[in-house]
């Protein structure tokens, strides 16, 4: 039997599969995730009536098999791959590397909050609703991520000298 995924458009996947990319740092792993929680979809689908219900469920799922995931292999930025071609381009993809990087070392749940709330499928009201917490709580979330992310790219940035 083949899986049907017409009930969530090619690009809404595309941003899912980023948001299990993101929260596993691990390609493979991403693709499993989704293989896995797409193949659970199909058998569960008939009990959502609303399009946004669905994709909440489908974000939730996906999350806890991520953190699932990382129990046994923990989160790593994705690797560097070189392109010699083009110095510039080099020196962007190093960059991307480090906030990466620095992204996949963020604690639970303030990694999870700033994929979703930056991925831009919910609202900042259904995005607390996924990550059982109020509004305040995920305000409070989505600012101390944003801060440790901030400080360790500062961090970074005054080891290298360079600004990122």
């Amino acid at each position: 039997m083949a899986l049907q995924t017409a009930p969530f458009p090619s690009s809404t996947l595309a941003e899912f599969y980023r948001f299990a990319l993101l929260l596993t740092g691990n390609a493979k792993s991403a693709e499993q995730v989704m293989a896995d929680t797409l193949t659970e979809v199909e058998s569960q689908l008939s009990q959502f009536r609303h399009e946004t219900s669905r994709q909440a469920w489908l974000a939730t799922h996906i999350r806890e098999r991520c953190l699932e995931n990382n129990k046994t292999a923990p989160p790593t930025a994705p690797r560097l791959l070189r392109d010699d071609s083009d110095t510039g381009a080099e020196v962007l993809q190093i960059e991307a590397y480090l906030v990466a990087q620095r992204f996949h070392a963020l604690p639970e749940p303030e990694r999870s909050a700033l994929a979703l709330f930056y991925l831009d499928l919910f609202s900042a009201e259904e995005i607390a609703e996924l990550l059982n917490m109020d509004i305040h709580a995920l305000s409070e979330t989505l600012g101390a991520g944003r801060d440790l992310l901030r400080k360790t790219l500062a961090g970074l940035r005054d080891a290298t000298n360079q600004p990122l």
